[in-house]
């Protein structure tokens, strides 16, 4: 899988998102080791340091363990299926920015009204300050 350079997390993340994809897709069977570090660094191309990285997410989720001399073994698939049709961070981004564009439009609205209900000169009162 090559990853996604246009994604904004780090490449750890998303090598453990693909992991978590294939252990949950039922390809892989609890017991079943995950491929080597060997394997992963062709299949991904990254460094040793960003793989076991990788795998500490899916360990600090209870999704698999390591034992030395033995590999990487899955205990158990997430507890909800990978979310295929889940936006990407680019999706979410764009949902973002229309928002933000949506609530600056609103904030332009409700200054002109309050300009044409109480003036230009009006401003809100500083609701720390209190008359005694």
């Amino acid at each position: 899988m090559a990853l996604d350079t246009t994604d904004p997390r780090p490449a750890y993340q998303q090598i453990a998102d693909d992991l978590r994809r294939h252990i949950a897709s039922g390809e892989v069977q609890v017991g079943d080791k995950l491929p080597s570090l060997a394997e992963l660094q062709t299949r991904y191309g990254r460094a040793l340091m960003t793989l076991q990285k990788a795998l500490d997410v899916l360990r600090g989720e209870g999704l698999v363990i390591s034992r030395q001399g033995e590999g990487t073994i899955i205990v158990r698939k997430p507890d909800a299926p990978a979310e295929e049709d889940a936006p990407s961070p680019q999706e979410l981004r764009k949902l973002f920015e229309r928002i933000n564009s949506a609530l600056d439009d609103l904030g332009r609205r409700v200054s002109a009204v309050e300009a044409e209900l109480f003036g230009s000169t009006a401003k809100d009162p500083d609701p720390k300050v209190t008359d005694s």
